[in-house]
């Protein structure tokens, strides 16, 4: 335990963090740059694949962005028909966002190309490294976690990426 408190320890550990989000975003970066986009479209294309019908405020806390710095990535991607956005049949004043098929093959090109990694990653350190991985992000996120979809923000017994059980 004193060895996670040296300086030098912690240093290593971000060294390795960076060197693994580097690793993680390298793939669908190269995607994105194919099609003029960046991370915050990134962003925007996953959440909405995992929680269609969100509404742009919805999307906003979600994403913690302000409606300036939300607007230009979602103008680009309602522009270029990749989301399209449609009256709530509940009140026609708010406007639900989804993929369209062109978003969700999209989203999924960029999905896959993290994916593997790290799913590989997880089933390499098997489940109680895994779950102690879901434990460390859980807690560096705790603040944020509120900002998820539902859907999100995992119960303990929902499938992990091994394909096993948060609880396992």
């Amino acid at each position: 335990m004193t060895d996670l408190l040296r300086p030098d320890a912690y240093d290593r550990d971000f060294a390795l963090f960076y060197a693994a989000h580097r690793r993680h975003n390298r793939e669908a970066d190269r995607i994105l740059t194919e099609h003029g986009m960046g991370r915050a479209h990134h962003r925007i294309l996953f959440f909405l694949a995992t929680t269609p019908g969100m509404s742009v405020g919805e999307l906003r806390t979600t994403l913690e962005l302000s409606k300036q710095a939300l607007n230009p990535p979602l103008r680009t991607l309602l522009n270029d028909g990749w989301v399209e956005a449609t009256p709530s049949p509940a009140d026609r004043r708010r406007k639900q966002l989804r993929l369209t098929p062109q978003g969700r093959e999209l989203e999924k090109r960029l999905r896959d190309a993290k994916l593997a990694p790290f799913a590989a990653a997880l089933a390499a350190a098997g489940p109680q490294a895994a779950a102690g991985w879901r434990t460390i992000m859980t807690t560096i996120a705790s603040d944020g976690l509120a900002t998820l979809p539902p859907t999100l923000r995992g119960a303990a017994d929902a499938p992990d990426a091994t394909g096993g059980t948060r609880e396992d």
